[in-house]
């Protein structure tokens, strides 16, 4: 996780109210998928297809019931490919 850039990123984005709170959740999450799934967020946000396989297992293995890891591993897919992952069921039927 590039933490200092991410950081920045999310400190120019209107949306987060919280600042710091916000920011310092997210980066903590950020570096819980990292260690859970024994890669960086680098290399899951660089390919599609991991990411959406990294968001259906945060789902089954995180026990992310309020959304907040998918929300940190989605803020970071956003910040590293300048656009938004589309939501799960989108992404498959794009996919075929």
């Amino acid at each position: 996780m590039r933490e200092s850039e991410f950081e920045s990123y999310l400190l120019a984005d209107k949306k987060i109210i919280s600042k710091e709170k916000a920011i310092r959740s997210r980066i903590s999450k950020g570096k819980m998928i990292e260690k859970h799934f024994g890669m960086s967020l680098d290399s899951i946000v660089n390919d599609d297809d991991k990411a959406y396989d990294t968001l259906l297992r945060i789902k089954a293995e995180m026990k992310d019931q309020n959304g907040t890891v998918s929300n940190a591993l989605r803020k970071y897919y956003a910040f590293a490919n300048n656009k938004a992952f589309p939501a799960l069921s989108e992404y498959k039927s794009i996919k075929g």
